[in-house]
């Protein structure tokens, strides 16, 4: 397992919408397959965390009938 080095970005906000507005432009501006990477990491990190075997994403395909109307 390697270690990874990352850049550090540090804003500071006025107020929490401030900083909700910051995330969302950061992460709009991040191209959508570097965000898929990174919600993949995260998960890794947490089954790590709780010490679970990495089994990946579960891909569950239900059909739902809805009632006529």
């Amino acid at each position: 397992m390697g270690l990874h080095m990352t850049d550090v970005w540090v804003r500071k906000c006025g107020s929490f919408e401030d900083d909700r507005r910051a995330d969302r432009e950061f992460w709009q501006a991040v191209p959508p397959d570097a965000r898929v990477s990174a919600v993949e990491d995260l998960r890794k990190q947490w089954a790590k965390f709780q010490g679970a075997d990495d089994e990946g994403l579960r891909r569950t395909v239900r059909v739902l009938e809805a009632p006529e109307r």
